[in-house]
């Protein structure tokens, strides 16, 4: 399945990947590499654990916003 995500950090970026249909939030976040522990992941507005899966059996392909919560420097 085709995702959208939306990253916050710094600068505002639409990226749309290509992923498992039982992909998790984890998975997503390494084939951006991005460090986990540095952000939260929103689906549909709402903070998602990391082991979750992106989108449950049925549901449309949730909007993801990633927003980067440790700064370099």
């Amino acid at each position: 399945m085709n995702v959208k995500v939306r990253i916050l950090a710094g600068k505002e970026e639409e990226r749309i990947l290509e992923v498992a249909d039982d992909a998790t939030y984890e998975l997503l976040v390494g084939m951006l590499a991005i460090n986990p522990e540095e952000v939260i992941m929103l689906r549909n507005g709402q903070p998602v654990p990391e082991d979750e899966r992106l989108s449950e059996q049925g549901e449309t392909i949730p909007a993801i916003t990633i927003i980067r919560i440790v700064s370099s420097g």
